[in-house]
């Protein structure tokens, strides 16, 4: 940078001053993880958020109207202040670190005079007073990094002094008014700080623009936690190129930002980072760049010096950086939705600690009105189990009304069955995949605390059968889609239900197709404007069709639009998708156009075909027996049997559709003709 003036020399020196102070730290090995502010699908609340997350960064800090200086931070919709408030205060008691981040994609933060830096700092200070927060995270992206000129020494844009010159002045504020240090955190994209070694990112793309703000504060950051993602290609130390999303990728990236390099163009020389607060920052599983997490647990086994190369990659540093700091991921909110749910804080679990959690499953499909005798496994990691257990030292919550724990059965050391008792008095409006599960700490015989996972189990619906009709309520699966009731006086059809879907959102559902042919869709439809829309039917994630339409004008306005799409038969994932515009969507009823039936299964399991009275098995069959009509109707149906024989003499003459289901969940199809 440019020679400091005397002012800015004492405040890089009271700056460093408080670094060393030691007045506050962050957890080690730390896990940080994004929170997303906004209400929605993903959102949770701070006290929600599972207590593994010791480093929390409240996501973002934004300029007041369209100010890119003057920032402010609002709690969503859902917190009132003092809620807020208590909340990360709840946060904090338990030893955690909260933040406020300030940037991200939507958030940039450019200081293009003195003004604005004075304004930035007192508005920033503003919001760590105001909320009580432990530190910022200056996590800066796009037109935040477009500096003019982008040197480690003697830079000529002034912008970028005010950046560097404004974290200090807050940093120190911050000391002189509470008499303690203010934590620093910061979470650079690739192309920002590794992009330094690329020529295409240094003159087109402000490639290395992070690198002198890391330079210049590095005695100030308690923790680097540069994006693994978002990324695209990028160079390594040892000149090769290296795509995201693998062990590679995170091997070659870390050590670049540890060992430091000399930049392309007239940059400068970056001289690294300390490994000892360094974060590998990844994405939990919802994007494309995820790396997989036996991936990161192999990168990091070699990083730390205690497990093989797992790839091309080798490190230049002989026995690796054993004292890394831990993991960042972008977002504690999506974390939470992945499968399996909370996989990226489990792996850093796995990694950095031996603390005891547990993880809960459904080994076979648990069904609506069927949960009785139904199973959940529960896994216990880092501990075991005591024996006998007591099932009062167990809770369960979020089942469906009517279903209970009935027993534990104990299947070793570390796996216990919780083995439901009745059945849901209910129908469900969705999948329920939140069952929550506590185990107190009375049946474990290492953790002083009670356990508990409230994601990883999966209640269902039985299919809908097509042909057929498709109702809203009937999701299994959403992105953002909302199930409205029909009987809110704001809008005017018939009782029912409704799912609202925006622009990227969708909704799933799970069918079961009797016969293969070409189907019509009525589609019946509302939207609130007269603007031009579209969505895609898919089917096992394949577009199947898309239908284009154009809304009347009113909420009111309902519509049933008709087109035809081709399935297969046997049971799918069918997904309503909003490609453009939005919609809520009642209904869709599925007629069998055309029908190309090979459905029939090769193996036809009964005789004679046709039947009059009794049909006859080739071998015992054990399971349920589905009799539908070609329309998708159920015309008759049994279940548990076990034996050599059916009676379909009360069935009318006709062609149907059998549909067996076996006690292991084998499905097979015949056709029946009835005499």
């Amino acid at each position: 940078m440019q020679k400091k003036s005397l002012k800015n020399q004492l405040l890089l020196i009271l700056t460093i001053l408080i670094s060393f102070a030691g007045i506050a730290q962050l957890p080690n090995p730390a896990i940080v993880g994004y929170w997303e502010s906004w209400d929605g699908a993903n959102f949770v609340k701070l006290k929600n958020i599972d207590s593994r997350y010791n480093v929390i960064h409240v996501s973002f800090a934004s300029g007041k109207g369209n100010l890119d200086y003057d920032l402010e931070f609002k709690p969503p919709g859902s917190y009132n202040d003092s809620i807020f408030k208590s909340e990360i205060a709840l946060l904090q008691a338990e030893g955690k670190k909260v933040f406020i981040s300030i940037g991200g994609q939507n958030d940039n933060v450019m200081l293009d005079s003195l003004y604005e830096k004075t304004k930035f700092v007192s508005s920033v200070n503003a919001i760590v007073d105001k909320w009580g927060f432990d530190g910022i995270d200056i996590d800066l992206e796009g037109s935040s990094l477009s500096f003019n000129d982008i040197k480690i020494e003697d830079s000529e844009d002034l912008r970028l002094h005010y950046m560097i010159d404004g974290i200090k002045e807050i940093m120190a504020n911050h000391y002189s008014t509470h008499g303690k240090r203010l934590l620093l955190t910061m979470a650079p994209e690739t192309n920002y700080v590794q992009g330094g070694l690329s020529d295409w990112a240094v003159n087109n793309a402000h490639g290395g623009a992070y690198l002198p703000i890391i330079e210049e504060l590095e005695d100030s950051i308690d923790m680097l936690n540069v994006q693994l993602y978002n990324s695209g290609s990028m160079y390594g130390l040892d000149g090769k190129i290296y795509k995201q999303g693998s062990a590679d990728w995170i091997l070659a990236m870390t050590e670049a930002v540890i060992l430091g390099f000399t930049a392309n163009g007239s940059i400068g020389t970056y001289s690294g980072f300390p490994s000892s607060k360094i974060g590998i920052g990844l994405p939990g599983c919802h994007s494309s760049d995820a790396v997989p997490h036996l991936e990161i647990e192999k990168a990091l086994s070699y990083l730390r010096g205690l497990g093989p190369k797992p790839g091309n990659y080798t490190l230049f540093e002989e026995g690796g950086y054993p004292d890394i700091m831990g993991m960042m991921t972008w977002s504690i909110n999506s974390d939470r939705k992945c499968y399996p749910a909370y996989g990226y804080i489990d792996t850093w679990s796995k990694i950095f600690t031996d603390d005891p959690y547990i993880l809960i499953s459904n080994p076979n499909d648990i069904y609506e009105q069927e949960e009785e005798g139904a199973v959940i496994k529960v896994d216990l990691l880092n501990d075991k189990f005591k024996n006998p257990l007591d099932t009062s030292n167990w809770t369960l919550n979020r089942l469906p009304e009517g279903v209970v724990l009935d027993s534990l059965v104990r299947v070793n050391d570390s796996t216990v069955n919780i083995v439901l008792g009745g059945n849901s008095l209910l129908p469900y409006n969705y999948l329920i995949k939140k069952v929550f599960v506590s185990v107190d700490s009375s049946d474990l015989s290492k953790s002083e605390v009670s356990l508990s996972r409230n994601s990883g189990v999966l209640l269902k619906k039985r299919p809908t059968m097509i042909p057929g009709k498709l109702e809203s309520e009937f999701i299994i699966d959403d992105k953002n889609g909302v199930i409205h009731s029909m009987n809110n006086n704001s809008w005017d059809y018939e009782l029912g239900h409704f799912l609202r879907l925006n622009n990227g959102d969708w909704g799933a559902f799970n069918v079961d197709v009797a016969t293969e042919g070409t189907y019509t869709v009525d589609w019946r439809f509302t939207t609130g404007s007269t603007a031009s829309g579209a969505i895609k039917l898919k089917v096992d994630n394949r577009t199947e069709a898309t239908v284009s339409y154009r809304g009347k004008g009113a909420y009111t306005d309902w519509q049933t639009l008709s087109f035809d799409v081709e399935l297969t038969a046997g049971e799918h994932t069918m997904e309503l998708n909003m490609y453009n515009g939005w919609i809520a969507s009642d209904y869709m009823e599925f007629r069998l156009t055309t029908s190309v039936n090979p459905i029939e299964s090769t193996n036809q399991l009964f005789y004679p075909n046709p039947a009059e009275k009794t049909i006859n098995f080739k071998e015992a069959f054990k399971g349920s027996i589905s009799v539908y009509g070609l329309n998708g109707e159920l015309v008759q149906e049994s279940t548990n049997l076990n034996t050599n024989s059916y009676n379909v003499s009360d069935i009318k003459t006709g062609i149907y559709i059998l549909k067996y289901t076996s006690t292991d969940g084998e499905v097979i199809y015949n056709k029946l003709v009835k005499k």
